[in-house]
């Protein structure tokens, strides 16, 4: 199971209260980050709250001014605290999980990197019927961040198993073809659209996933002429398996004594 929030992520809390009264009722946030060694946590501005519908009722929401980014693997808590009429003082732990990019090469692309080829991508859809371009992916977005990130240390991992250890003349190549093949796999697993008149040789993820062959094939051969290694070298900081050999066994041992 992919977690829902993952380093980098950013989103915008919000709360709902009923029963209120606009004017009287309001609220703050105080976010305990696991990275901060401050145990009071650090407080977040909340925007006024906006009358809304939710599920049919009335509700007083509470939003934070602008979005809030998680930085640090581990448990947060979000600590509410209403005052007025509605009041209550909820407290939110959730999880924020690790980025599978952590480590991997210098040349591994950013999630707005892969936004960058598919732009329809992340939008978030908006009630009055517009849409908010993020340019990037997070937890708000389909497929979220965390989806996103795992897409990207797949297209890096396919891209070394192809040219072994890269010659830093072709790093932003590589980012290139990373970045190409994991909007690919996106664009495959949520496409913009379906026409069942359309070629399936003609959709987005199919041109994105052969550019990035192409690419990938010039990358390796490219990197073989730099570096006179090709992807069957392997890298000299793994250590080797090893490898042992034994006689064949004599012929008496098969007999029943």
């Amino acid at each position: 199971m992919i977690p829902d929030l993952t380093v980098g992520d950013s989103e915008q809390p919000w709360v709902d209260v009923a029963p209120y009264q606009v004017g009287t009722t309001a609220a703050t946030l105080t976010l305990h980050s696991p990275a901060d060694p401050d145990p009071t946590g650090t407080a977040i501005p909340v925007d006024t709250g906006v009358e809304t519908t939710v599920d049919g009722r009335q509700v007083l929401r509470f939003t934070t001014i602008s979005n809030v980014r998680y930085t640090a693997a581990g448990w947060w808590v979000r600590e509410w605290k209403v005052t007025g009429p509605g009041a209550i003082e909820p407290k939110e732990t959730f999880f924020v999980a690790p980025s599978p990019l952590a480590g991997g090469p210098l040349w591994t692309p950013t999630r707005s990197r892969v936004a960058s080829y598919v732009p329809s991508r992340p939008l978030v859809p908006a009630a009055d019927g517009s849409n908010v371009d993020l340019m990037a992916f997070d937890s708000t977005t389909r497929p979220t961040g965390g989806q996103v990130d795992q897409l990207i240390a797949d297209a890096v991992n396919w891209v070394t198993d192809e040219t072994g250890v890269l010659d830093e003349r072709l790093y932003e190549s590589a980012t290139a073809c990373a970045a190409i093949r994991a909007a690919g796999f996106v664009e495959l697993g949520y496409p913009e659209r379906s026409d069942p008149m359309k070629s399936t040789a003609n959709t987005t993820s199919d041109r994105l996933l052969k550019q990035a062959e192409q690419m990938l094939a010039r990358l390796a051969a490219r990197n073989a002429a730099l570096t006179g290694a090709d992807g069957d070298t392997p890298d000299p900081a793994v250590a080797p398996m090893p490898v042992y050999s034994f006689p064949p066994a004599p012929s008496w041992g098969d007999q029943l004594l």
